[in-house]
């Protein structure tokens, strides 16, 4: 099986227009934004939008801002990967998205942060949930300063951060690593006007680390380090660091090249065909666009100097995007982000940590619902799912209850009935599986919903149903970026004797160097494949239980990795010169009357 590779007329108009051909956008109405809720008592909103629902302590109108440029970069995204993204299976869930108005924040959803870390997308059972970071405040650009406005640093992390996470949640593409780099940040250099967009600026880190290069700096790595698996291998501490930015430009540039040409995106499915299946990234690009490794990063740099084009074209036509935005109340604001935490699945301190602080702060108001959501959240992952029952049960009655809290409710139960013998799961089994079908019917495209009728099944019966199975497999279909998820998709289709769909799964999970883990499961479960599996072998498979902790893909800041660069730089050239100067002193400048001392 291979990486669909297609043509679709929208792609072509669009990409028509990228090389000079018409495509006028409508004219620019009024934006739809209905803002409902408290006022004023909270800086927390919550925006939705067509594929995104955003929770926001940032100013109001910059979380519209974010929200429609994602619209906007989703839009522009499904028109670039047309050629190798499978079709959806059914309705798309929406991204659950953190937009922070301060980064330090991001350290009490992720105690790992690395330094500089400014993006994080977490991937849980749950679902994926991203954590952007507003580092300014967002201004409208008009169309003709598209070209010339310098590019606001937080929003081009927040786009870099979307379109690498649009690769993993609609692609099967898993590699290399260099033209998913690559990929994230041509698109972080995105900016869209009123009408107009533009397509190929350089983003603020990535021109940094060129111009650092432009001074005559060394560098650190090649094309066959790019396109390698090991690209960092043989680096000190402080070279590493300065060849991580590295390792993003010269893959921007890479990206550019192939997407800057009609002609060069058109080689670029086979490419990633070539990839998926096994072959070496430098002959994969050898083959499809006649650029050899040795040769790269000549003509690369001779691209970049000399026909890398900013290209500022027409938006396709459409409307803006509609956004609706509920305020929050002043101690319901105060829960969203220990909610948030809690949905990232956090390690067990944590988790534990953040429940006794749930217990007392949300204890003291049981009638805000953000805060008892958030308790009762806890209650279910880290103490006692019984305690959560009363509170999620009355929520689950009213007609308008979400699928969050429907699952929520279902995931209580079926942990219940785990613990107790089989007669006595019944009146468990029984309401996890209407709390399922309702959420299911609130959102039938989630994963996390798919994931839990499957343990339902197994549970009540013993083996997954048919129904259970096939809900797996249009949940991975219709979104590609959960581990547990496409695990799941794997043993559903061994179950279900589809062997070829098993394959390609295992094999875009070994193709995942992100996840060593995950990799290692899909080898080591492949050689179990050629060896023959049972139906019970591979129920038994289903049964056991994922390590508990997320998987967390990280957007680094890279102008603060620059600043560091370019400081451990000077003092590495003042070190070198006035070594020199004892070693080789210069006459002239020797003083003639050497001060003395009394």
């Amino acid at each position: 099986m291979v990486l669909p590779f297609k043509r679709s007329a929208a792609a072509v108009a669009v990409v028509c227009a990228l090389v000079g051909g018409a495509c006028f956008a409508q004219e620019a109405g009024p934006q739809s934004i209905v803002v409902t809720g408290q006022r004023g008592t909270s800086a927390w909103v919550r925006a939705e939008s067509a594929h995104v629902v955003v929770l926001s302590d940032a100013p109001r109108e910059d979380v519209a801002r974010l929200v429609e440029h994602l619209e906007r970069l989703d839009s522009l995204l499904r028109v670039y990967t047309d050629d190798y993204r499978p079709t959806s299976a059914g309705p798309e869930s929406k991204l659950n998205l953190v937009y922070l108005n301060d980064v330090r924040d991001l350290d009490l959803v992720a105690a790992d942060r690395p330094a500089n870390g400014i993006a994080l997308f977490r991937d849980c059972t749950d679902g994926t949930q991203g954590f952007l970071v507003r580092t300014a405040p967002l201004a409208a650009i008009d169309d003709d300063k598209l070209v010339k406005t310098p590019l606001d640093e937080g929003l081009s992390y927040a786009s870099e951060a979307y379109a690498r996470h649009f690769l993993y949640r609609h692609t099967d593409v898993r590699g290399p690593s260099a033209w998913i780099e690559g990929f994230a940040n041509y698109f972080a250099g995105v900016r869209f006007g009123a009408t107009q967009m533009v397509i190929g600026r350089t983003p603020p880190g990535v021109g940094r680390y060129f111009y650092f290069l432009d001074q005559g700096h060394r560098y650190n790595l090649d094309y066959a380090d790019i396109l390698g698996p090991r690209p960092f291998a043989n680096l000190s501490d402080t070279r590493r660091r300065a060849a991580g930015v590295e390792f993003e430009a010269r893959s921007w540039l890479l990206a550019h090249y192939i997407l800057g040409a009609g002609e060069r995106r058109r080689k670029l499915g086979p490419f990633l065909n070539a990839v998926h299946q096994g072959a070496e990234p430098a002959a994969a690009l050898r083959d499809a666009f006649g650029l050899d490794v040795g040769a790269a990063s000549t003509a690369l740099w001779r691209y970049r100097l000399q026909r890398a084009e900013v290209m500022r074209v027409e938006q396709p036509p459409g409307p803006r995007p509609q956004i609706a935005i509920t305020t929050m109340s002043a101690t319901s604001g105060g829960f969203m982000l220990a909610d948030a935490a809690l949905k990232a699945c956090p390690a067990p301190a944590q988790g534990e940590a953040l429940l006794r602080t749930l217990t007392a702060d949300a204890g003291a108001v049981p009638n805000v619902e953000a805060g008892q959501l958030a308790l009762n959240r806890a209650r279910v992952d880290w103490g006692d799912p019984a305690a959560a029952l009363p509170w999620l049960e009355k929520t689950a009655h009213r007609a308008d209850a979400g699928a969050d809290v429907l699952l929520l409710l279902a995931r209580a139960h079926l942990k219940l009935a785990a613990r107790l013998d089989a007669g006595a799961r019944a009146p468990h089994l029984d309401a996890a599986r209407a709390g399922i079908a309702r959420a299911r019917e609130r959102d039938p495209g989630a994963g996390a919903v798919a994931l839990a009728a499957l343990d339902l099944s197994l549970l009540a019966d013993g083996k997954p149903s048919p129904e259970a199975l096939d809900g797996v497999l249009t949940a991975w279909r219709t979104g590609r970026d959960s581990r547990t998820l496409a695990r799941a998709a794997v043993l559903a289709s061994c179950y279900k004797v589809d062997v070829p769909r098993a394959e390609h799964i295992l094999r875009t999970l070994e193709n995942d160097v992100r996840d060593p883990a995950t990799a290692a499961w899909a080898a080591a479960f492949q050689r179990r494949l050629d060896g023959g599996l049972s139906l019970a072998d591979i129920a038994a498979e289903m049964r056991l239980v994922p390590g508990a902790g997320g998987f967390s893909e990280w957007t680094i800041d890279q102008v603060s990795v620059m600043r560091d660069v370019e400081y451990n730089a000077g003092l590495e050239d003042a070190r070198g010169f006035f070594e020199q100067q004892m070693q080789n002193p210069d006459p002239s400048k020797a003083l003639l009357n050497p001060p003395t001392s009394r």
